[in-house]
């Protein structure tokens, strides 16, 4: 058992509260400063491996609903809703969990922005030693976020939800004992 503070679990404290706000500023914060700064800027930043270019994109990851904004922003919405209704009920949560979170949460709210303000979402990494989209820090962050959750729920989830399950099981089984002793 990982005794590390770092997987411990929290319900809803208030720890839980400003570790989720927390990231999710900071992301939609240095999402938006990177993008007001290189807007409209081409800058070389290691030539041959990465640069900053700005690029408006009209559609989601690879341009995909390209022109399609208003899908794109009511998809949004809707992950976004579901995303915290799943996060209210999930009881099994560690800081892991809430990491990668706030990490998709803020990605996402950051994208919107631009989108409901803009009209598209303002793109500037490229990557040269790669033929791939040009990105933000938002996208990273989704990625991110999504990859974190992928080792919570692939690898630790299963060792909690087992432990969580005996732990209830137990409590059942002493408040079903507790009723035999008292002639219930």
């Amino acid at each position: 058992m990982v005794k590390n503070k770092f997987f411990k679990r929290y319900k809803r404290g208030l720890f839980a509260i400003l570790l989720i706000l927390g990231i999710i500023a900071l992301v939609i914060g240095v999402d938006i400063l990177t993008k007001v700064l290189t807007d409209g800027k081409s800058i070389l930043v290691l030539p041959g491996f990465f640069n900053f270019i700005s690029v408006h994109n009209t559609g989601g990851a690879w341009s995909i609903l390209n022109e399609h904004t208003w899908i794109l922003i009511t998809l949004t919405f809707v992950f976004l809703i579901a995303f915290c209704i799943f996060n209210y009920f999930f009881k099994q949560r560690t800081t892991l969990y809430l990491v990668g979170f706030s990490l998709v949460f803020g990605g996402a709210v950051g994208n919107l922005i631009d989108r409901l303000f803009l009209g598209y979402v303002r793109d500037f990494i490229a990557l040269d030693f790669i033929n791939f989209p040009v990105f933000n820090i938002a996208d990273m962050c989704l990625c991110a976020g999504v990859l974190v959750l992928l080792v919570f729920f692939l690898f630790l989830y299963p060792k909690y939800n087992k432990k969580y399950l005996k732990t209830k099981q137990k409590f059942a089984l002493a408040k079903k004992l507790k009723k035999v002793s008292y002639g219930l």
